[in-house]
């Protein structure tokens, strides 16, 4: 095992040969390319940035203070925001700030984790099945050291297994966040547009479990200097997942059968939910976060089928996969990747139907007796979210989630029988099981309802507690429904372990070692969610043969909005509308940057070359939709907050002066150069 701790990380890098001035990649901290970044004139302090890098409840941040402040986006801790939100207190319209300590409210159920360290443990995993189930059960529970939390990341297909070591808190306050609407500005019109013109930020604050606040060992200093076009940035954050490693039999599978079923299914739960919030007063509120979060996904899903039907980027990736085909040592098991994907798309669209949706009190007691099932399971056959650490992890994410609205609940169970109905037909066990006699899914939706005390967290997690004859017996109606349909779901998602990811694994692995003999090993490895480092260039950009700007200002934000007669999603937040008189209209609002990014990297720092953090990562532009299967440096952006935009929301618009003074925002602001 090759350990690359906090005392040896910088030393121990491996530095990966790619032609210099590349800036493909969203690379881990010990697989970095050190002639491209020299090229860009960027010499990271690698310890200090895993220091400072949190990851915010599968989301990017970075502590900015050396007493626990966290900066984030507005977007990334939205959840929270509506968790703690009451009809007399709706956060996401009036915002929030803490003006002393005892002000921070605690978000329910967030994770802040950062990194301790890296093992690779490539040689501990075996090939076959079993035993790789067996050494990741080990690797990340009773091998895991004391006091931190053990994930096991597959690089490059599985041909390479590095083991992420983090330390993790479950005291997370919210300090500030602005109006949702001065976060979201344009709504999902603009949503991955430029320019754009949004406050897409907020603070938290880690606690020990002392009740204390957490005092980092190093945080991040804002910008001494104005930023400039063409100035070296860097990125650290948690991108989710790319794909630009995988087959064309495993990308037309994705084009043809995935994405398209994703889209149904994010559309039809869309539209139902923008339906509910026109119900009553309240409703907006209670579906707020869902909606953008709806909204983001199709827009993404969208964009992202787009580029799988773009020529050049299929033709692009036929002519890689000929090269390896005709000059690798060691071909890839085509044709069993392909039978992997029809086996894919097989199980697909009955786990679409069976899936409730994510977040439904449904799927929070389906989780709950998944959770139940596995615990009974030998470890080293259990699936994959169900592992030492990830079983304790789920344990606490089901234990922490507040209450839910009654109503909503019906709403969304109603649209998920329908979904069902469409996919499965009326005669289908599972579909006769949830209708329960009833004339339609709605009525059928309040009779399962009805009584249900599995709203409350509390009494989902006493669920584990029963033995198998007493949950057999419990009386609530919407056990009842989980439990009959449970064997169903349960062998759905075994023979997806078992039948797809599984054998993707051994596959991507052979894909990965053909590749690496035809090609070299200068490529990053596919986002995983866990922490990465990308870089690049302030830089302008094109859209229809115009020149844009790099930045954006203030005073754009006020013309966008006034030429839209203020109406929604372009009026002003009433905070920000009162405050228009007084604010220099030439402060630098959002900017663009060629760092290679995609989801997950939301709330990432962007740092100059001096290590100084200069806005958050927000978004990308449209180009940016294909970067799930390549990255155009010429046309994909990532699209930050500016530090001046923050400076000027802190100390003009919201009575959070105190934060920006612990942050180290001084009154006197940096102006702009121009472009």
């Amino acid at each position: 095992m090759r350990c690359l701790n906090a005392l040896t990380l910088a030393t121990a890098t491996a530095l990966v040969s790619l032609p210099t001035g590349a800036a493909e990649g969203m690379w881990p901290l010990n697989l970095l390319p050190e002639a491209a970044l020299e090229a860009h004139g960027l010499k990271p302090d690698l310890a200090r940035l895993r220091a400072v890098a949190v990851n915010v409840g599968g989301g990017s941040g970075a502590f900015v203070s050396p007493h626990g402040l966290v900066l984030t986006n507005h977007h990334v801790i939205s959840e929270c925001l509506d968790q703690l939100s009451t009809p007399q207190r709706p956060l996401q319209t009036t915002g929030f700030v803490a003006t002393k300590p005892s002000d921070a409210l605690r978000c329910p159920g967030l994770v802040v984790k950062v990194l301790q360290g890296i093992d690779d443990v490539s040689d501990q995993i075996p090939d076959d099945a079993a035993g790789r189930k067996a050494a990741m059960a080990r690797l990340t529970g009773p091998d895991c050291p004391r006091q931190e939390v053990c994930e096991l990341v597959p690089l490059y297909g599985g041909a390479v297994h590095h083991r992420y070591r983090h330390r993790s808190w479950t005291d997370v306050r919210l300090v500030m966040a602005p109006e949702a609407q001065s976060a979201n500005f344009g709504g999902d019109d603009d949503n991955f547009a430029y320019p754009r013109f949004a406050f897409d930020f907020a603070l938290l604050r880690v606690h020990e479990a002392s009740g204390q606040a957490h005092r980092p060992a190093h945080w991040l200093r804002p910008a001494q200097r104005p930023l400039q076009r063409g100035d070296a940035v860097l990125v650290v954050g948690h991108p989710y997942v790319t794909e630009r490693q995988k087959s064309i039999s495993q990308l037309e599978a994705e084009r043809d059968h995935h994405m398209p079923l994703r889209i149904d299914r994010a559309a039809r739960e869309l539209e139902a939910l923008r339906a509910y919030a026109q119900t009553h007063p309240d409703a907006q509120r209670q579906t707020m976060d869902m909606v953008l979060n709806l909204e983001n996904t199709l827009k993404l899903a969208r964009g992202e089928l787009a580029a799988l039907g773009t020529p050049s980027l299929t033709q692009r990736l036929r002519d890689e996969e000929a090269t390896i085909r005709r000059t690798a040592a060691t071909q890839p098991p085509w044709q069993a990747m392909a039978e992997t994907e029809a086996a894919a798309a097989r199980l697909a669209p009955w786990l679409s139907a069976l899936l409730p949706p994510e977040g439904s009190v449904l799927d929070r007691v389906q989780r709950t007796l998944a959770l139940r099932t596995e615990r009974q399971r030998p470890v080293d056959e259990r699936l994959d979210d169900f592992h030492e650490p990830d079983e304790e992890a789920e344990t606490d994410r089901l234990s922490a989630e507040p209450p839910t609205a009654l109503a909503l609940e019906e709403w969304r169970l109603a649209d998920h029988i329908g979904w069902m109905q469409a996919r499965l037909g009326a005669e289908h066990p599972a579909v006769r099981i949830a209708m329960a006699d009833q004339p339609d899914p709605g009525t059928a939706a309040r009779h399962w309802l009805s009584g249900t005390a599995l709203t409350m967290a509390s009494h989902r997690r006493l669920l584990l507690k029963l033995d198998d004859d007493a949950l057999a017996q419990h009386p609530d109606r919407l056990l009842r429904l989980a439990l009959a349909l449970h064997p169903e779901l349960h062998r759905l998602r075994q023979a997806w372990d078992s039948d797809v990811r599984l054998p993707r694994l051994a596959q991507a692995k052979a894909l990965a070692q053909a590749r690496w003999q035809s090609l070299g090993r200068g490529a990053p490895p596919d986002a995983t969610g866990t922490l990465r480092l990308s870089f690049g260039r302030v830089s302008e950009q094109t859209l229809g043969g115009l020149r844009q700007p790099w930045f954006s200002t203030l005073g754009g934000l006020w013309a966008r909005a006034d030429g839209f007669h203020h109406q929604p999603p372009f009026d002003l937040a009433p905070r920000l509308a009162a405050a228009r008189h007084r604010l220099d209209a030439r402060t630098p609002l959002n900017f663009i940057s060629t760092p290679d990014i995609v989801g997950g990297n939301s709330g990432s720092p962007i740092l100059n070359a001096a290590g100084e953090w200069v806005g958050v990562v927000f978004a990308g532009n449209l180009d940016s939709l294909a970067s799930a299967y390549g990255y155009d440096e010429a046309r994909t952006r990532a699209v930050s907050v500016h530090l001046e935009a923050i400076r000027l929301a802190l100390r003009e618009v919201y009575p959070a002066q105190h934060l920006a003074d612990e942050m180290g925002l001084r009154s006197t602001g940096l102006r702009q150069s121009r472009p």
